[in-house]
């Protein structure tokens, strides 16, 4: 049977938990999400995150609006969070509804609270190379692969999806990381092809299965960052099939990059304290 190396969270986030421990048990911090509907992945990513707050000793406030709010109605709630002195960090969850324009709403949170580079300043400064503090889920991506050092000089990566909060900024950090990048989107032309190229592949469009056995070539390293609901079950973008009889390495889902962003949320937090 073929060795295959599995890439859990669980030991990256407990080498980086050590540290936030004793930064929090210096100084009080209250962590508020900001979440807008129904979607049932935003949900439980909110759920652990706030659990995992929690168990370091962090304040929690979480505030829920319905998905039939106003743009209006939404921009002055967050106002009043970012307002708040008592909140140390603020974590707006994606997607929002249709009817709410998302830039419009994250420029009224405070750069300062803003925990995962959505406001437009921190975005800019991210996207220029000046501030290091990225997005959440693409660090802890990075730190998964630099934890099991799975290199990324020189190799043929692809990059499924572009969405603001994963894909494009992620795509920066890897070719910050010397890799060779192609981004791809669910609807690209002969992504089969593409991918069956590819040493490491990276997909976040929250497509259940998506990426499948056939579509893989042999020994490459997949990173799954997807999650979707299906019969129940949270499930990534990459089939079981792909993942046990393709791969070299691989994230499980649950169990993979989502154990490790609740920590980058943690510790992008202490920059406030």
């Amino acid at each position: 049977m073929k060795r295959q190396l599995v890439l859990e969270g669980k030991p990256v986030a407990d080498a980086i938990r050590e540290k936030l421990v004793s930064q929090f048990s210096e100084c009080e911090a209250t962590l508020a999400t900001f979440i807008i509907g129904n979607n049932a992945p935003a949900h439980v990513y909110k759920r652990s995150l706030l659990k995992c707050a929690e168990s370091l000793g962090v304040r929690t406030r979480d505030v829920e609006l319905p998905e039939s709010v106003t743009q209006q109605e939404a921009e002055a709630s967050l106002r009043a969070l970012s307002d708040d002195p008592a909140v140390t960090g603020i974590l707006p969850l994606m997607p929002v509804p249709p009817q709410i324009k998302q830039m419009t709403l994250m420029s009224c949170l405070d750069p300062k609270k803003d925990m995962d580079c959505l406001h437009p300043l921190n975005s800019g400064e991210f996207y220029l190379g000046i501030s290091p503090w990225g997005p959440c889920t693409p660090r802890a991506c990075i730190a998964l692969l630099d934890y099991y050092h799975i290199p990324l000089v020189g190799k043929r990566v692809v990059m499924v999806g572009y969405g603001d909060v994963v894909g494009r900024p992620l795509t920066l950090m890897l070719v910050d990381r010397h890799a060779t990048v192609t981004v791809c989107r669910s609807k690209t032309k002969n992504l089969p092809n593409i991918l069956s190229q590819a040493d490491v592949i990276l997909s976040a469009v929250g497509k259940p299965n998506f990426i499948t056995e056939d579509m893989v070539r042999e020994n490459c390293v997949l990173v799954d960052i997807g999650l979707s609901s299906l019969d129940g079950k949270m499930v990534g973008d990459i089939s079981e099939g792909a993942k046990l009889k393709k791969a070299a390495a691989y994230t499980p889902v649950p169990g993979g990059v989502g154990v490790l962003s609740n920590l980058m949320v943690m510790e992008t937090l202490t920059r406030n304290l």
